[in-house]
This record gives structure tokens, C-alpha cells and sequence, in this order.
């Protein structure tokens, strides 16, 4: 094949770094996380609206939850612009933009919106200055990190460069993205198959009825979805076959917005069955919004980059191996579940003992666990976010961090969670209960034992590969 039709090579900072510097992964995480956000929130404000007795503090309340609905929806266009880019690439004046133009807004919505957020709180809800300024921080952790990364060196080269495009990585970004698929359907799994089990479990009368049949039918349809999940990201980080991978993420992505339906329709029945109201009605809404997000997010993602490669023809790209086999993908993923940890963290360091129960143990569950101290959650947390910044920046070290941060957080997570696995040892009867307590123990090692299996797999090269075009007949 002539050379003629090769992209020009792209200036990175350092050896090891794709082309696109795993953007296209934090695009992927940034909706997912701006779609649940946004559908959580919007369910938490239809159910302020709908308690509301007239003007008061739910109205107040319900503006507030609308302010954090607006701020979720910026993120996912921040993300969606660093996949597919601004549509028109100029600014209002004409002039060209810069590729990171989305990130940039976001974390301006994001400083006004906590801005905003903790003078309401403090003027009409009185709450206390020390809790006031842990949510602040919370709130502050994703675009303050943001931020600050993208005035590091390590962006400089977009960030200088209005107008410049993005590009895309050697391998379309398609294992960063098969690293998210692998953890998160594990994950998947783990909760959906823990839970039909713990249905199983109970047996007896509970088995009869026909709503909770309903329930184990869509567990199974999750479960099965969820192991769809899993292999089409296996099959990713093989990257024996570019088509193969692109049919079952296709294929997971299709079953995700069948089960979604399936599984909103079995909870409507059982809503119809029980209780109809608006909660209900809204409740259903919500599930079906958050189960069809990341099935839609996966098939735009693999359908645009498969089809710009069938359009290109001849003058297509060359698929091949990253340099970093994905690995900086899985360094945001770490960053981003760092900060969202710390997001609930902060709160209960700066403001313990302000917290309210209901909100306390909320805390005590995405934050730290039973009595043990935060400050081990803590630790964590920073040592994950230690090492995927390294991962991001493909340091020397990277994989010596990531190593030590793996078998760190899987010791810790074992030692927070030490009290509730004693009790399990000293009780003889296995129940439904200690099944679910189980299933946060489980999920909490999946990224340690993701980590530590990633960073240090042996990678062969591969051949290069490009989609396949029909036979001219």
C-alpha cells in the first residue's frame, strides 16, 4: 500500500502517550457520569415537586436540585464534545475555539453552581458554616481537578491551539474504552447477579408471587446484559479483531436498551400491582433513563469512529495498537472514582458530627465504612488518584503505582470491611442479608484487582487491522 495517504505523525509530550491522550475515555466517563447524575437528580427534584404543600422550602429545594440538573447536563456536553467535537468549531465572533472548549465551560458552570448552591443553603437553610464548606469543597473536587490539569503541561498542546482538533488515537480509543466496559460489567455482574441470588435465597412464600418473579426476570435480563457487557470488553483489549470487538459491542449495546425497557415495563407492572402514583411513574422514568445511558453512549461511540472509517474507504486510518494499550483510559477512570469518592469524603471530614442522621449514613456508606476511621477512605482515595494521574501521564513509574496503589486499597478495603466478614464467620446460617452486605466488599476490589491485572499484563504487538469493506461487485 502507498504511503501517500498517511496521516502526518503527531507531536506528543512523551513516549507512550496516544494521540489523543486518553481524551477519548474521559468523553465516555463525563456521560456516564453527567447522564446518571443529571437522571438521579431530576428524580430527586420530581420528588420535591410532587411533596411540595405549597411555597416553602421544597420550592427552594426543587430550585436548587434544578441548578444541579443544568450542572450534570453540562457535563455530559463537555464530554460529548470531546468525543465529537463542537459542531461548528467557532465561537460566537467567528474566531476558532479550542478542542477543550467543553471542559472549560464546565468548570465555569461548575464554580457558579457551588457558588450559588452553598449561598442558598447557608441563606434560607441555615446550615452550618463548617458542613457548608465541606459540601463546597465536594462540589469543588471535579472541576478543580479538571481545571487544573488542563493547565498543567501535560494538555498544553490543545489548550494553545485554538481551532485544532482533537485526533484520534491509534486505536480509535476503542481499548480505553474496552478497559471501562471490562471494569464497569463486572461490576455489573457482581451487583445484578448478588442480588438475584439473594432472591433465590429467600425462597418460600416470596417466590409465589407474581411481582417478585417479575423482578428476578429482569435481574436475569440484567445479569445477562451485564455479562454481554463484560465479554465485549475482553474482547477489546485482545484486539485480535477490530470487527469482532465493534459486532459485540454492538450487540451489548443493542441488548442494553432492549433489557432497559424490559426491566422498566416489570417495574411498572409491579408499581401497577402495588401502589400507581406519580412517585411510582417517576421512580420507573428513572431506572430506564440510568440503565439506557451507557448503552447508548457505547454504540454512538463504536457506530461514529466505525463508519468514519468506512467512509474514509482506502484513505482509512490504520487501526493498530496504542502505545499505551488503553492504560490512560484507565487512568481517568481512577482519577474520576477518586474525586467522586472524595466528593462524599470531604464532607464527613470537615463537617463531622454536623452531619444529619438520615445524611450521615449516606456518607458513612460512600465514604468511609462502620467505625473505622475516614481517614483510611482517605488514604485511598489519594493514592488512587496518585496513580491514576500517573497512569494519564504514562510516567516512568507508572506501572510501579499503580502496582503499590492496587494492593494498598485492596488491604484497606479488606480491614474496613473486617468487622462485618467476622460476624459472617461466626454466624453459621447463610441468609439473603449477608449476601447483600457482601456484594459492596466485592465491588469495592474490582478496580484494586482491574489495576493490578491491567498495568501488568503482557502485551504482544498486534498486527494492523482496518474495518472490512465489501468486494466491489
Amino acid at each position: 500500500m502507498s504511503h501517500d495517504n498517511q496521516p502526518g505523525v503527531v507531536q506528543l509530550p512523551s513516549a507512550g502517550i496516544p494521540a489523543d491522550q486518553g481524551l477519548s475515555s474521559l468523553g465516555l466517563i463525563m456521560q456516564l457520569g453527567g447522564s446518571l447524575l443529571a437522571a438521579g437528580v431530576a428524580l430527586m427534584s420530581f420528588m420535591a415537586l410532587v411533596a411540595m404543600s405549597g411555597p416553602g422550602e421544597s420550592l427552594w429545594m426543587f430550585l436548587l436540585l434544578g441548578t444541579c440538573i443544568t450542572r450534570s447536563l453540562f457535563h455530559r456536553m463537555a464530554g460529548t464534545e470531546l468525543l465529537y467535537g463542537h459542531r461548528t468549531g467557532l465561537s460566537l465572533d467567528g474566531t476558532a475555539t479550542s478542542p477543550l472548549r467543553g471542559l472549560h465551560r464546565y468548570i465555569i458552570v461548575g464554580l457558579i453552581h457551588t457558588v450559588v448552591f452553598t449561598l442558598v443553603l447557608k441563606l434560607k437553610f441555615d446550615v452550618p458554616s463548617k458542613l457548608l464548606f465541606g459540601l463546597a469543597l465536594g462540589l469543588l473536587a471535579w472541576p478543580a481537578t479538571l481545571g487544573a490539569l488542563l493547565y498543567s503541561n501535560i494538555f498544553k498542546r490543545f489548550v494553545s491551539s485554538p481551532g485544532k482538533q482533537i485526533p484520534v488515537s491509534e486505536d480509535k480509543g476503542f481499548e480505553g474504552a474496552a478497559i471501562l466496559m471490562t471494569v464497569l460489567g463486572v461490576c455489573g455482574v457482581l451487583a445484578t447477579g448478588t442480588i438475584l441470588l439473594a432472591m433465590f435465597e429467600s425462597g418460600g412464600r416470596a417466590m409465589q408471587e407474581g411481582r417478585v418473579l417479575l423482578v428476578m426476570l429482569a435481574l436475569v435480563m440484567l445479569v445477562v446484559r451485564s455479562c454481554l457487557h463484560v465479554q465485549a470488553g475482553i474482547s477489546g483489549l485482545r484486539t485480535t479483531s477490530v470487527d469482532r470487538s465493534v459486532e459485540l459491542a454492538n450487540r451489548y449495546a443493542n441488548f442494553g436498551v432492549i433489557s432497559a425497557f424490559c426491566t422498566g415495563g416489570a417495574l411498572l407492572l409491579v408499581a401497577m400491582t402495588s401502589r400507581l402514583d406519580l412517585s411510582g411513574l417517576a421512580g420507573v422514568t428513572g431506572a430506564v433513563w440510568m440503565l439506557m445511558a451507557w448503552p447508548m453512549i457505547i454504540r454512538r461511540f463504536f457506530s461514529d469512529r466505525q463508519f468514519a472509517d468506512l467512509l474514509a474507504g482506502d484513505n482509512a486510518t490504520l487501526h493498530r495498537r496504542s502505545p499505551d494499550a488503553g492504560l490512560t483510559g484507565l487512568g481517568w477512570l481512577l482519577l474520576a472514582h477518586a474525586v467522586f469518592g472524595a466528593s462524599f469524603l470531604l464532607p464527613e471530614l470537615v463537617g463531622v458530627g454536623e452531619l444529619p442522621s438520615g445524611m450521615g449514613k449516606v456518607f458513612d456508606l460512600l465514604g468511609s465504612v462502620g467505625e473505622r476511621s475516614p481517614w483510611w477512605s482517605a488514604g485511598v482515595i489519594m493514592m488512587e488518584a496518585w496513580a491514576g494521574y500517573e497512569l494519564i501521564r504514562m510516567s516512568a513509574h507508572h506501572r510501579v503505582i499503580a502496582t503499590i496503589y492496587a494492593a494498598v486499597a485492596a488491604a484497606v478495603t479488606l480491614y474496613l470491611f473486617w468487622p462485618v466478614l467476622d460476624q459472617f464467620k461466626q454466624s453459621s446460617v447463610s441468609s439473603p442479608q449477608h449476601m447483600l452486605v457482601l456484594m459492596p466488599i466485592a465491588i469495592a476490589l474490582v478496580i484494586p484487582t482491574s489495576v493490578l491485572i491491567l498495568v501488568n499484563r503482557k502485551i504482544a504487538p498486534t498486527a494492523r487491522a482496518r474495518f472490512r469493506s465489501r468486494p466491489k461487485t
